[in-house]
Order: C-alpha cells, then sequence, then structure tokens
C-alpha cells in the first residue's frame, strides 16, 4: 500500500513538472520521500525545494516551480501551534491524538517538544478544524496558541552522545547497541524493512555501516555514526554515536 502511494505521489509530481506555469505545493514528507522525490526530479525540467518552516526540519513541503520563477516568492501554506507542557506527554502521544482526529500524516510536518513546551507544524488548510477540535492530549486540556509560517519556532534537534563497542560494523551489530536488541531482534528489524541507512531501507543483516550514515530505526527513534575510533583492546569496533533525543 505504501508503495502504491508513492508511486501516485511521484506519477503526479511528474505530471505537474509537464504542466508547470506557477509554483505548486504538495504536501509533507519525510526525509526518505524527499530522496526518492530528489532523484526523480534529476531528469525534470523545473526548479524544485522543500521547506519545513525551520532550518532543521525533517518533514517538509515540496514547491515546484518555473525555472525562470524566483523561488524566493513561494507562498508555503503552513503554520504552527504551540503549547506548553503542564504535564508529561511525548511525540507519540501529540501524534496520537492528532490522528485520531483524523489528520493524515501528510498534513503534518514536525512534532517538536523541549522542556516547556511543544510544537506542531501542519497544513493551513486544516487550521479551521484544529482550532475546533484540537484541545487536549491523554485526555487533559491544553491550550493552544497558532501562528503563522514566519513566526515557526526552530527547535534544534538534540543529540545524547555514545561510545560503543562492537564485534564488527554490521547493521544488526550497531543497532542491536544503540537500542539494546539480542542480536535475533536486530536482524528480525533488519529483515523486516524497518531500519533505514541514509533514507533508503536496508534489508541485509551483514550490511557495513560507515562513519557518516544516518540509521532511522522505524518506532525506535534516529542515530548518526559519528566515527569509528580503531579497535579496543579485546580487538573489537570503538565507535562514536549521537543518538537523536
Amino acid at each position: 500500500m505504501k508503495e502504491k502511494k508513492e508511486l501516485f505521489l511521484l506519477a503526479r509530481i511528474e505530471e505537474a513538472c509537464e504542466h508547470l506555469y506557477a509554483p505548486v505545493i504538495f504536501d509533507f514528507c519525510d526525509e526518505a520521500m524527499q530522496k526518492k522525490i530528489g532523484n526523480h526530479l534529476a531528469h525534470c525540467q523545473a526548479g524544485y525545494q522543500f521547506d519545513g518552516g525551520f532550518p532543521d526540519a525533517t518533514r517538509k513541503m515540496l514547491g515546484l516551480y518555473p525555472l525562470d520563477w524566483d523561488p524566493a516568492y513561494i507562498q508555503w501554506p503552513m503554520m504552527a501551534v504551540r503549547f506548553q507542557r503542564t504535564f508529561a506527554f511525548d511525540h507519540r502521544n501529540v501524534l496520537g491524538e492528532l490522528m485520531g482526529l483524523g489528520i493524515t500524516r501528510d498534513c503534518l510536518g514536525d512534532i517538536r517538544l523541549d522542556d516547556k513546551e511543544a510544537q506542531i507544524v501542519f497544513k493551513a488548510q486544516i487550521a479551521p478544524f484544529l482550532k475546533q477540535n484540537f484541545k487536549k492530549i491523554k485526555g487533559r486540556k491544553i491550550q493552544p496558541v497558532y501562528y503563522e509560517k514566519e513566526e515557526i519556532k526552530p527547535f534544534v534537534l538534540k543529540f545524547k552522545d555514545l561510545n560503543l563497542t562492537v564485534n564488527s560494523p554490521r547493521i544488526d551489530a550497531i543497532i542491536g547497541k544503540i537500542w539494546g536488541l539480542s542480536r535475533q531482534d536486530a536482524v528480525t528489524a533488519v529483515s523486516q524493512g524497518r531500519v533505514r541507512i541514509n533514507y533508503e531501507e536496508e534489508t541485509r543483516k551483514d550490511a557495513h555501516l560507515s562513519a557518516g550514515d544516518i540509521i532511522s530505526f522505524r518506532g525506535k527513534g534516529k542515530a548518526v555514526i559519528d566515527a569509528f575510533e580503531g579497535e579496543s583492546k579485546k580487538g573489537k569496533q570503538r565507535l562514536r554515536i549521537k543518538k537523536y533525543i
């Protein structure tokens, strides 16, 4: 089903490129889809740009525009809502509440939280619906305040530095160490297509990773291999990881 949706989106984008007289905006997509779109657009006679509302955004809208058009004039149809964290909740709670209201993922950009507040970037078209219906999380009231695109707050991604040792630079060994999985559970996750390397699915359990590789693990999180730092006294690989928190 997901593959069919991706193919349908790429077909829509290609069709838009063939009849492009003014900017056309497509809904939010993740980094993996952005990479596929970028590869696809390499052969199209059109300019394009991704925008998620702030510099470190991961989920972004796609804007197509004629080659003689200045992309600075694109009107991105997105807004943000922010609210205080007066009780305990996480990213999954926020996303679950929104999807429970019937909002699809492609209408939502990044959901970011810090110690004091949360921010959701979203497609401007759904603002009236959100204002009417998005009033609680985990059954508790929130006080949402809405902002135009120019007022979207930049939330910087935070990392936790990990120094690990592994028997080999294989994908199953590394994700097992980062997320505390047994070797069998790590192998199963890879074979099920839950792990992406540099935003592309990797199902080979013995694939070797390199410094700079970005690991996206569905349901677990994301990490970057910062560096390999040689061997330990016991002959294991030492590596430094930046794990998103």
